[in-house]
């Protein structure tokens, strides 16, 4: 038997092969008749009064007479590099009138285990970029995977505008290997990442510079060798990486 993981993997990749991932939309003429709904994730009575849906309390449903309710206009969809599958239900054709809802495995298997199908956008998903690297886009999906756009995906998001964190981005020192996440730019405030933290950012291609703002080369008054301390370490160099570094004058500091 097929798992969830495998059908919804297999749908993602065709649909992503054929170019059909697309922003969701509203069905045509989505706005629902006044009356009384229920998703089925969810034992939570909605109430739609001229157009406008709320969810009620149990008193309130009991004090209406405990009408039957229908069933909600509800779709399925996620991200192509995410597992997670959200209900979206269309209350209105205007996108801020819909109710989106991050499914856990029993509310999905409640909604009859149907097959999400692939989104460029959900809402309460982050679209942003780093100063480091002004043409890539990234998306943080509300499960916290992040992902890299490429042009074709973020056209399928309506290419929404995305945000800054323009003091913040990636570094790579041209004569060492480490890779830096900076979260203050311009103060040189930033570490060193493994491989599995820059996987988890998308690997957002890091700016290559010699030097990092208020990086210091330093060197014992008695000794020739050198040391660096920077966000990406702090440890002896080889003259090869002085060299690389553009030959700085290091402080002399007394033991």
């Amino acid at each position: 038997m097929r798992t969830m993981r495998s059908v919804t993997a297999a749908l993602a990749g065709a649909a992503v092969a054929l170019g059909l991932v697309v922003a969701v939309a509203a069905p045509a003429n989505a706005a629902v008749p006044d009356g009384y709904y229920l998703q089925p994730f969810d034992p939570t009575v909605w109430r739609v009064d001229d157009g406008v849906a709320r969810a009620i309390s149990p008193e309130e449903w009991a004090a209406a007479g405990f009408p039957r309710p229908a069933p909600s206009p509800t779709d399925y969809v996620q991200y192509p590099w995410s597992w997670t599958i959200y209900a979206v239900t269309f209350w209105d054709d205007a996108e801020a009138t819909w109710d989106w809802d991050r499914l856990d495995a029993s509310q999905w298997r409640a909604s009859g285990s149907p097959v999400p199908r692939p989104t460029g956008w959900i809402a309460g998903s982050w679209l942003y970029r780093f100063s480091t690297a002004p043409d890539e886009n990234f998306v943080e999906a509300p499960d916290r995977s992040v992902h890299k756009l490429t042009h074709d995906e973020w056209a399928a998001t309506g290419f929404r505008t995305p945000g800054s964190r323009y003091d913040e981005g990636f570094l790579k020192l041209s004569w060492a290997p480490n890779v830096m996440w900076m979260t203050g730019l311009s103060t040189g405030v930033g570490r060193s990442i493994t491989y599995d933290d820059w996987q988890r950012q998308a690997f957002p291609t890091p700016r290559v510079v010699q030097r990092v703002v208020n990086d210091r080369f330093y060197k014992s008054a008695t000794s020739p060798v050198i040391y660096y301390q920077g966000p990406a370490f702090h440890r002896a160099i080889t003259a090869e990486e002085w060299v690389g570094a553009g030959r700085p004058a290091p402080e002399i500091r007394t033991p």
